[in-house]
């Protein structure tokens, strides 16, 4: 089993996928379901790195906080 990414991979990832995106396309590049990057995932919201940007039919978007 894999190791569970780090906040660093998450923020890398989310900076290779585009403008917005979501949990699950993060969990998909990634290659990890979504629950095993939670603790990650929190720590980039947490450390500002991350922001929602909309809700499109129930679904969350993020982009990455401009610095």
């Amino acid at each position: 089993m894999a190791q569970a990414p780090t906040q660093e991979e998450v923020i890398e990832a989310a900076r290779s996928v585009g403008s917005e995106f979501t949990r699950e396309d993060i969990a998909t590049k990634l290659d990890v379901p979504v629950s095993e990057m939670r603790p990650s995932w929190k720590a980039a919201k947490e450390s500002n790195a991350i922001e929602k940007v909309r809700t499109d039919g129930g679904k969350r978007y993020f982009g990455l906080k401009s610095e």
